[in-house]
């Protein structure tokens, strides 16, 4: 009869209950996630109806995309088009990635992507991101890395690299308010960025450009005193909007040369366009050219001589034409 040893199970049994442990974290991690979120839909929301007719599905602001991910949405409001959001918890339901979220330090946060109206707001790029995120900023982002630089400002916190295209529209902006938030080192507000250009750089010539403001809020203790922060914050960011929208004013000169650096920048996409468009052609004449000889293959022999006789003059004249405009 074999005898039984304990110390032959030693790794089952530890995989065993690392399984249920995780099945565990998992479940508890999620339900933790329900009730934060349930915590701060109602602020969110009520933030969201007060500036905007429509918000999420008309019945709930969230929706979940994974156990620690939440979209919502809202439209109808004055000096844009829409607004997303993203709220980014822990990944509490995930033990491999919770350990991986407390060594570095990952802030719970709600991300807020405006899309603002076309024509009701100068073209120009601003951004406040964290000192430690700036050289990962000006690398990254398309917009900042090719319009901005980084600029020092005594009107706000140490903690903050302030990037800008425009003196005049940094000014402006840190005036609104906007400064003395940026002054305080413990704000909610983590970054803004008001641009008008890509983030990533276009991969083609038809790219769209549009004028977006996006915010980052670090996410507070739901208590009420954070739940109030927090409010604040976010009513800051559509106070944004309209001071992006109805305040700030550039000189001429200033649009000019705003204008004119997204020439340059975008000279190569201009390029592309035409090369495309003769590729385009030539192929169209390419395959008119094709059928036409298929016709002429079908021509009796004097048809055919008549033919040649007139594509000669015709290229002859096209040689000459060419000729004239490089001497031009």
């Amino acid at each position: 009869m074999t005898q039984l040893v304990l110390g032959n199970y030693i790794m089952e049994a530890f995989l065993v209950t690392a399984a249920i442990g995780l099945v565990v974290n998992y479940f508890y991690g999620s339900r933790k996630n329900q009730e934060l979120a349930k915590a701060w839909e109602q602020p969110i929301s009520d933030v969201l109806h007060a500036n905007f007719s429509a918000v999420g599905d008309g019945r709930h602001t969230f929706e979940w995309d994974s156990a620690a991910d939440i979209l919502f949405y809202a439209s109808g409001r004055r000096n844009c088009k829409f607004a997303q959001g993203h709220v980014v918890l822990k990944a509490r339901q995930d033990a491999v990635a919770l350990v991986n979220d407390m060594v570095a330090n990952v802030q719970e946060k709600v991300e807020v992507e405006i899309t603002l109206n076309d024509d009701e707001s100068p073209g120009f790029i601003f951004a406040a991101v964290p000192r430690k995120r700036a050289k990962a900023v000006g690398r990254d982002r398309y917009d900042i890395a090719t319009f901005t630089k980084v600029v020092g400002s005594d009107k706000v916190s140490p903690k903050f690299a302030v990037f800008s295209e425009n003196a005049d529209a940094t000014a402006q902006l840190l005036d609104s308010g906007l400064g003395d938030v940026l002054a305080d080192a413990d704000t909610l507000l983590e970054e803004l960025y008001v641009s008008d250009s890509p983030s990533e750089k276009p991969e083609s010539h038809d790219f769209k450009r549009e004028r977006k403001l996006l915010a980052v809020i670090r996410l507070p203790s739901a208590s009420d005193e954070g739940i109030a922060q927090f409010k604040e914050a976010l009513e800051l960011v559509f106070y944004m909007v309209d001071y992006v929208a109805e305040a700030i004013v550039l000189r001429p000169e200033s649009v000019r040369k705003l204008a004119k650096a997204r020439e340059e920048a975008f000279k190569e996409f201009a390029r592309m366009a035409e090369q495309e468009k003769q590729e385009a052609l030539a192929k169209t004449l390419a395959e008119k050219r094709r059928i036409e000889l298929e016709e002429v293959d079908k021509m009796s022999p004097e048809q055919r001589r008549k033919w040649e006789e007139k594509d000669r003059k015709k290229q002859l004249k096209k040689e000459q034409s060419k000729r004239i405009r490089r001497v031009k």
